[in-house]
C-alpha cells in the first residue's frame, strides 16, 4: 500500500513523552517494512514547527538529521495541489479546519495513496491506517 504520513506520527514517533510515542513508532515500523511511506512537504515543515514550539530547535536539527532515515518519498506541493487543497480547505465548515490536512486529502487524491497514517479525527475512517489495515 501507499501510504501518506501525517505530523502527528512523525511528532508522537519524536516525542518520548508523547502519549502516541509507542503507537507511533509502531506503525512508523510497520509502514517502512511492509508498505510505500509517502509526505508532502508542508507536513515535514509542520512537524518541526510543532517540535519547535513543544522542544525547541536542537530537537528540530537533531529531527532533520534523522528524518531522511525513514526514506519517505517527499511530495512537493505545486501549484494545481494546492489549488485542490484550497477547494477542500474552503468547503470545510467546521472552526480550526487545518489547511495541511485538507492537502494531505488533496496528495491522497492526485497521487493515487491508499491511506494516511494519522491520529487526527478529520480524515474519513476508510482512509486512516492505524492498525495495519
Amino acid at each position: 500500500m501507499k501510504i501518506l504520513v501525517d505530523s502527528d506520527i512523525l511528532v508522537g514517533a519524536f516525542r518520548k513523552d508523547d502519549t502516541n510515542n509507542f503507537k507511533a513508532i509502531s506503525l512508523l515500523k510497520l509502514i517502512l517494512s511492509n508498505h510505500q511511506g509517502y509526505i508532502i512537504n508542508l507536513v515535514l515543515m509542520e512537524s518541526a514547527t510543532v517540535l519547535s514550539h513543544r522542544i525547541g530547535m536542537d530537537a528540530v536539527k537533531l529531527f532533520l538529521k534523522r528524518f531522511p532515515e525513514l526514506e519517505l518519498t517527499i511530495i512537493d506541493m505545486d501549484h494545481n495541489l494546492e489549488e485542490k487543497a484550497w477547494e477542500i480547505f474552503t468547503k470545510q465548515t467546521k472552526k480550526g479546519c487545518s489547511y495541511v490536512d485538507c492537502a494531505n486529502l488533496a496528495s491522497i487524491a492526485h497521487y493515487h495513496l491508499d491511506k494516511i497514517a494519522s491520529f487526527d479525527g478529520f480524515y474519513p475512517k476508510h482512509l486512516v491506517f492505524l492498525d495495519g489495515n
